[in-house]
Order: C-alpha cells, then sequence, then structure tokens
C-alpha cells in the first residue's frame, strides 16, 4: 500500500497499525497545500454479497457522516473525508500529533489525586457532547485518549460500533443485529460485555482508567468482591473521600447504580475540586493549574495508537460530507453572519472564483466582487450562496431591505442548498422587477438551538435586520422564536412542523403545515382504508418533529378513529437491535407500523423497513419521502404510504419549477418551494410596511395572501399555513421502477 494514491488524492507514507478490521496509515493530501499529513483508515471488507454490500455501504456513510458531526468538538478529530474504492471502505481523519493517555499512566506511572480529578473532568465534557449526539463511544482506554502536543488537551479517538457493521456483514447470519460486544478487557461494564451497552457503559470505563491513573495497576489485574463485584483499590492508594466516592459511583457493576449523566458527575466533581482546594497549601493551590499539565516525553507520537484502529461511530446521521470541515465556531462565541464576507457552505477547497468574490467583498470592492460572483455562476450554476452574494455585491452600499437567513449551513449541507435555492430564487426575481432591492445575510446555526438562540439574539439587536427566514429544524425555531417574540422580530420557518409551533409566538411563522394534518391524514387511512387499529411506532426521542408527530399521531387515532398504540420504539437509542424491536411490534399486536422519525435516522428507518418485509403496512411522515426509500429498499417499501403536503407533487412543469430549471440548471426539490415561499411572503410584508412590527401585523392579517411556489401563501393566526396533504404510496411502474405515486381520495 506504501506509494498508493486512493481516491486521486491520498498517499499513503507510512503505515500506523492493524486490527481485525483493516489498516491504519499516515497519508498526504495531494491536494491541499504543502500535502498536510491524515490519518487514513482502511476497513477491509471481504464479502462479495450485493445485497450485504449495499448494507454495510449505506450504513458504513452513514456513520461516517455522524463522525464528522462528532468531529465539530474541539477535543474530537475531524473527518476530512470518507470514500469507498474497489469495494473497500476508507476513512480520512485529523492527524494529531501527541501522546496516548497509556504514556503517563502505564507501568509505574501515576498521576496525583489534582490530576486525576482535571482528567476526569475533562473527559465527562467530552462524552457529555457525545451523548447529546446519540452516541456511545464503547471502548475507552487510556490508548484511545491522546494528550495533544499543542495545547495538552485529551482528544478522545477510535469510535467503536463500525466494529459491529462489519462484524455483522462477515457473518453468515442477515445483517440485523447491530450490538455485537466492543469493547477492551478490564474496562468495559458487565452489560457492555454482553452487548448491551449504556451511555454510563463510558462512565464505567472513565472510572476505570481515573483508578489505574491514582494506583498505576491495569483495571484486569485489580482483584473485586465476589459478593458485590466492586474493584478493590482504595487500599492502594491515599485519595480523598469524596472523589474516591464518585470513583466508586462510576464503576458499580450494574448502570442502575452509576450516575447516569455527564452533568451528575461533573456536579460531583465540582465539590470534590471544592473541597481539595480548601485543604491544599496556598502555594499549592497557586500552582495547581501548572501542576495538572504533564510533560510531553515525545511531541511526535500521534493519534493511531494500539487496538481498535479501525473503529468509528455508531449511528446513522443524514448531514453530507465535506473533505475538510469548516471549524464551528464553540457555543459561546459570536456567531457569523455573512453578506458575502465569509463563505459558510463547507464545500473544500472553496470555489477559486467565489473565494475571490468573497475576499473582495471584505475589502469593499462590490463591482469586482459581482463580477467574480457573476464568474463563479458560470462555474457552477448550482450554488445558491454564491447567487445570494452576488445580488448582494449588486447592491454594494446603496440601500436595500435586509433580512437574514438561518440555517445548518454547515452541518446539513444538502438539505440547507435545497432550501436556499428557493430563497435565492425569490429575491433575485425580486431585485430584477422592482426598484426595492432585497439584501440577505446568512448564518448557520448547525442545527444547534443553543446557537439558534446566540444568533436570534444577534439579530434581535440589530436593527438593519427587518425579519428572518429559518429556522431550518423544529427545535433550532422553537428556541429561537422565544427571542424574536421578545425582540419583537418575525421570523418565517420554512420547513418546521412540530405542533407545539403553532401560536407559541405571534412573530414566529411557517410554510410547512403542521404535523397534525398529516397525523390525522395517516390515522384516518390506516382505520378507514387498511381497515386497521393497532400500530406500532418507530420514532427519534430526542427530535421535536419526531416527537410532534408521534404524539399527533396517537391524538389522532385515539379521538378520531378509535385506534392505539401498542408498541413504541425509540430509534435514537444506540443499542436498539431493529430486527427484535420488528418482530416485538408483531408478537404485541401490531397491524400497521408507523415511521415517524426525521432525516438524520434515515438509515435506520430504511432497516426497519427492510426487516419488516412487507409484513405490516408501513404509514410515514415525510422526512420518509426520500428518493433512497425507491433505490435502496425498492420492492421491500413497496406499498408503504407517505403523508405531505400536496404542493409538493405540483412542482412538476410549474412555472417555478421552470424558472428553477433556468436559474439553477436542475429541477427543484420541495425544500426549494417552501423556502421561496417564505421569502415571497416576508418580501410581500415588506413591501407594504417596512417595519419589524408592521411586518409582523401585515402577515397576521386575516387577508393577506402572496403568490408562492404553487400555491398562494397565506396563515392562520396561529402563524401555521393552511394546505392540503397528500397521501403517496410506493409502487412499481411499467418499466419496473420504484416511485411515489398519488392515492387518489
Amino acid at each position: 500500500m506504501l506509494g498508493r494514491i486512493l481516491d486521486a488524492r491520498y498517499r499513503i507514507v507510512q503505515p500506523l497499525g492493524s486490527g481485525g478490521f483493516g489498516q491504519t496509515y499516515i497519508a498526504e493530501d495531494t491536494k491541499r497545500p504543502g500535502n498536510p499529513r491524515c490519518v487514513l483508515k482502511h476497513l477491509s471488507f471481504s464479502s462479495h454479497d450485493e445485497v450485504i454490500l449495499r448494507q454495510v455501504r449505506r450504513m458504513f456513510f452513514a456513520e461516517a457522516e455522524t463522525l464528522e458531526r462528532l468531529g465539530r468538538h474541539d477535543q474530537i478529530p475531524q473527518l476530512l473525508a470518507y470514500f469507498e474504492e474497489d469495494h473497500e471502505f476508507y476513512l480520512a481523519q485529523e492527524f494529531i500529533q501527541g501522546h496516548p493517555l497509556s504514556d503517563e499512566i502505564g507501568g509505574d506511572k501515576t498521576l496525583s489525586e489534582a490530576q486525576v480529578v482535571d482528567l476526569v473532568e475533562d473527559v465527562t465534557q467530552i462524552l457529555g457532547f457525545v451523548h447529546d449526539q446519540g452516541v456511545i463511544h464503547r471502548d475507552l482506554k487510556p490508548e484511545n485518549l491522546i494528550r495533544r502536543d499543542r495545547d495538552q488537551k485529551l482528544v478522545l479517538i477510535d469510535f467503536g460500533a463500525v466494529k459491529t457493521i462489519l462484524e455483522s456483514s462477515i457473518a453468515t447470519e442477515p445483517l440485523t443485529d447491530l450490538s455485537v460486544p466492543v469493547y477492551t478487557s478490564g474496562y468495559a461494564a458487565s452489560e457492555q460485555c454482553l452487548g448491551r451497552p449504556r451511555y454510563n457503559s463510558d462512565f464505567y470505563s472513565l472510572g476505570m482508567i481515573a483508578i489505574q491513573a491514582l494506583t498505576g495497576v491495569r483495571p484486569s489485574q485489580l482483584a473485586y468482591d465476589p459478593d458485590t463485584h466492586q474493584i478493590i483499590w482504595r487500599d492502594r492508594v491515599t485519595v480523598s473521600n469524596d472523589f474516591a466516592a464518585v470513583l466508586e459511583k462510576m464503576t458499580q457493576f450494574h448502570f442502575h447504580d452509576r450516575y447516569q449523566t455527564a452533568d451528575e458527575i461533573l456536579e460531583a466533581l465540582n465539590r470534590v475540586k471544592s473541597s481539595l482546594f480548601t485543604q491544599m497549601p496556598i502555594s499549592k493551590a497557586k500552582d495547581r493549574q501548572k501542576s495538572t499539565q504533564p510533560s510531553v516525553s515525545n511531541p511526535l507520537k500521534i493519534v493511531a495508537i494500539g487496538a481498535g484502529l479501525s473503529a468509528i461511530v455508531g449511528v446513522s446521521a443524514w448531514t453530507m460530507t465535506r473533505n475538510s470541515p469548516t471549524p464551528v465556531p464553540p457555543v459561546g462565541t459570536a456567531q457569523i453572519l455573512s453578506f458575502g464576507q465569509t463563505l459558510l457552505s463547507p464545500v473544500t477547497p472553496p470555489q477559486p472564483l467565489k473565494q475571490a468574490g468573497i475576499d473582495k467583498m471584505k475589502s469593499g470592492n462590490f463591482a469586482e466582487a459581482a463580477r467574480l460572483f457573476e464568474q463563479a455562476r458560470s462555474a457552477d450554476k448550482s450554488d445558491p450562496e454564491t447567487l445570494i452574494y452576488l445580488n448582494n455585491a449588486r447592491i454594494g452600499s446603496e440601500p436595500a431591505s435586509t433580512i437574514a437567513v438561518v440555517l445548518p449551513v454547515r452541518t446539513n449541507p444538502t438539505a440547507t442548498a435545497e432550501v436556499l435555492r428557493g430563497i435565492a430564487q425569490a429575491q433575485d426575481r425580486i431585485n430584477q422587477t422592482t426598484a426595492k432591492k432585497l439584501k440577505i445575510a446568512i448564518a448557520s446555526d448547525d442545527a444547534n438551538p443553543e446557537i439558534a438562540r446566540q444568533i436570534a439574539t444577534q439579530l434581535v439587536s440589530d436593527p438593519s435586520i427587518l425579519g428572518v427566514v429559518g429556522h431550518g429544524t423544529s427545535d433550532t425555531t422553537f428556541a429561537a422564536g422565544k427571542i424574536y417574540q421578545e425582540g419583537e422580530l418575525v421570523a418565517i420557518s420554512p420547513v418546521s412542523s412540530a405542533r407545539n409551533l403553532s401560536g407559541f409566538s405571534r412573530y414566529v411563522f411557517r410554510t410547512m403545515p403542521s404535523d397534525e394534518l398529516p397525523a390525522k391524514q395517516l390515522a384516518a387511512y390506516m382505520t378507514k382504508q387498511l381497515k386497521k387499529r393497532k400500530a406500532a411506532i418507530f420514532f427519534n426521542s430526542k427530535n421535536l418533529y419526531s416527537k410532534s408527530l408521534t404524539e399527533a399521531f396517537k391524538d389522532a387515532l385515539y379521538y378520531g378513529d378509535k385506534g392505539k398504540v401498542v408498541h413504541e420504539v425509540d430509534l435514537s437509542n444506540p443499542t436498539i437491535e431493529i430486527a427484535e424491536s420488528v418482530a416485538q411490534a408483531t408478537k404485541k399486536g401490531a397491524e400497521v407500523i408507523f415511521l415517524a422519525p426525521n432525516a438524520e435516522l434515515l438509515d435506520r428507518t430504511l432497516l426497519v423497513i427492510n426487516a419488516n418485509q412487507k409484513r405490516l403496512p408501513i404509514l410515514a411522515g415525510d422526512a420518509l419521502y426520500n428518493s433512497r426509500i425507491l433505490s435502496e429498499l425498492g420492492n421491500a417499501a413497496s406499498g408503504m404510504v407517505v403523508a405531505i403536503p400536496s404542493a409538493q407533487t405540483q412542482l412538476q412543469n410549474s412555472p417555478f419549477e421552470q424558472q428553477a430549471k433556468f436559474i439553477w440548471g436542475r429541477a427543484p426539490g420541495w425544500r426549494s418551494a417552501l423556502g421561496y415561499d417564505a421569502t415571497q411572503a416576508m418580501i410581500a410584508a415588506i413591501q407594504k410596511a417596512p417595519t419589524r412590527n408592521g411586518i409582523r401585523a401585515i402577515l397576521s392579517t386575516p387577508g393577506f395572501t402572496t403568490i408562492g411556489a404553487v400555491h398562494s401563501v397565506n396563515f392562520t393566526p396561529e402563524g401555521d399555513r393552511e394546505t392540503a396533504i397528500a397521501l403517496m404510496q410506493v409502487t412499481r411502474d411499467k418499466s419496473g421502477q420504484f416511485r411515489f405515486k398519488s392515492i387518489a381520495k
């Protein structure tokens, strides 16, 4: 492999190690200046069964996308690229210079209590972030914690559950069980060894690392109490009772007896630190922070060391990859609001002409920026960010009405680009047909409610911003909406559908209908057309849209159609066994499967459909109106019914579609239509009353209406959009291709 170039980009220069699933190398990125190094992981896969290969491919790419999302944390390596070549799978990750924690606590080496307290606190904070993403690390050990040379911070590497995918694919059984045990003996909790990890399984592993750091003894060499299964270690070291109690709770045999969240551990550590500080001599207390930074004996040791080098994360995601991720500002910092002076779209390397235009926007040379953006448009017509920046450059310093667009630009570039095309199309239309121009600032909330609140606070305090088109999820819209209400700034969300957004703020509107409408249609179809009464629901408990659609469907069954839910499955649970969950639904008497996850868990949802094998009818929300249902499942999804706004079925050959094809060189998606409608409504209100409260008053007027992509746009007193719902069914056409076909009422 040495010297080989993969993906026409990565030249392998040095082997690092091997595991049961492939090799790890140092590679040079030949397409970046200076050929910077990265870690390249080669995940070997020997099966030639196309069915299994297709499943592995889909899951591998989903796992990699989640690793990309995790890499937003400063102490987790960034994913630079992932790809398939000759039926082999590869990951390119950030190269970390440093040394493993095992160098600091191996052999007779130990750390002081204060150093170990800091270690536990640091890693717990990382795990808190990881668990918030729905991920369990599953292989926490000293070799997977790297002390980074440049700042001495610990970096968490090698998430373990992709091993389960590859193990399952190699086995003779179908690829259904995703809970094959992944762990390192001594550091793994009992439930993890049985293939049933919990979030606090990671806390057990961290507690064992801390005990090793204090005692210098590896966990596998420690005795344990046969009655309680508790590790015996207190006799080997002098440590405060408070900290010992924390570690003993972290390492309890049964997960019910451990801390359940990272916040609980951090709160306990704060008490320990306060106690330690008050007991410490003044001179030592002043120098404590210095003493907790261990020396670096070999600054050239790198991240990929030890066993498990080929493992990565273990939950599915829908975000698209980017070769070199745009750095995401940490929560708590000012967020970027760009009129064209910053590249937000995570395409790397950036299109040269576009970057040159951005540079000119920074210097205030608007005419030259416009010329460069026009050239960039000629090179790539499909980029909506370029068109928005071009229109802003054409306006320059001239007076214009200004709005902000807030979407998860960096973390969900594909869906965001679709919405932005509709927004840019509306801006381009108004700027070319009227004297009063519209300027648009773009911000990325990364689908993070806290960042959404920060951006909302910035926008409220900027008097030049007349309104907001955003946000991109129900969770972020709800979080920011409270601030817009207080600041009296209107926001129109293109794609948020959670029903608790109805009427919660006089300043929040949306062009996507409430989940209540599709839920009622699907419930009625289940009871009246299918003549079924019992449903099993698969949903995402960590997503507002998914929970909203789930509750709306349950209410529709209970109050309107006298059906009931007999089984519920939370797809966000990282230990879920898909095939077993589907089988349980049948055992409990389910006659229908209702799928309500958001698109983030699309891959797990595909596995549900595949495991069902058409045994039970399947109903679903609009997140499943996705081409992958057709291309990857085909016959397994045949008959599935999805509820979507009817306008989505009427885009073909509409004037909006014809204009979109001219502007973008491609047909628009349904998100583009919703982005267009939201911007059209904002423009119409600004033209009649160009003040913040004026905009709200116009949009709230019962007679307000404006032309949308397909249907007119107006709002109920609750800020909702009233629109018809269409039911689409997966069918096979005469050519043998699967497609969504409207069900006639």
